[in-house]
């Protein structure tokens, strides 16, 4: 009696560093983003042997809404959040955030409130990049729970995210298998 093997491929969803919670288009709250990547891999009894990055991705933890970037871009916003690579730590950046936005208007006084309260125990100006990107979410924060904060005014064109068609990386190639 001859035992069957499976070869083939299949492609998967990688996500491969949290970059903070920011928020998402799709799901109309703040939630885990994401660097990842969209692999094809080759398996043998769905032991991977190999795999090919298809596409770079930054997206949504939750529903997985994101949008396509270059390998360029990926490698260098991966860069930007290395002082800032522990999921827990951004976690609790965000809710110490959420708290100080709850009593505060929406102005850039109380971003930099914010921030310097935040640089204190978290590398929030760790980097100038890095800086301005928690500015920009901590903008967001205070839109959506600040005081008079209103999450339509997230929605608003100069304050939405650059508008494409969704890309959902699950929405993937089903498995190919052969049998030897």
């Amino acid at each position: 009696m001859m035992i069957p093997i499976y070869w083939g491929t299949q492609e998967k969803l990688k996500k491969d560093l949290m970059i903070g919670i920011d928020w998402c288009p799709n799901c109309q709250k703040f939630t885990e983003q994401y660097l990842g990547r969209r692999v094809k891999q080759k398996h043998v009894d769905f032991i991977p042997l190999s795999s090919d990055v298809l596409e770079h991705y930054l997206l949504c933890g939750t529903c997985n809404y994101g949008n396509s970037i270059q390998k360029s871009s990926y490698e260098e916003i991966e860069h930007m959040f290395q002082p800032f690579s522990k999921r827990k730590d951004q976690i609790k950046c965000f809710e110490k955030a959420a708290k100080l936005a709850e009593t505060l208007e929406a102005t850039e006084f109380s971003v930099t409130t914010i921030m310097n309260t935040l640089a204190a125990e978290f590398p929030v100006r760790a980097t100038q990049q890095l800086e301005g990107e928690y500015r920009r979410r901590f903008k967001r924060l205070l839109l959506v729970h600040g005081i008079g904060g209103s999450p339509q005014r997230l929605m608003q064109p100069q304050e939405a995210p650059p508008v494409q068609a969704p890309q959902t990386p699950q929405q993937r190639q089903s498995v190919e298998m052969d049998t030897i």
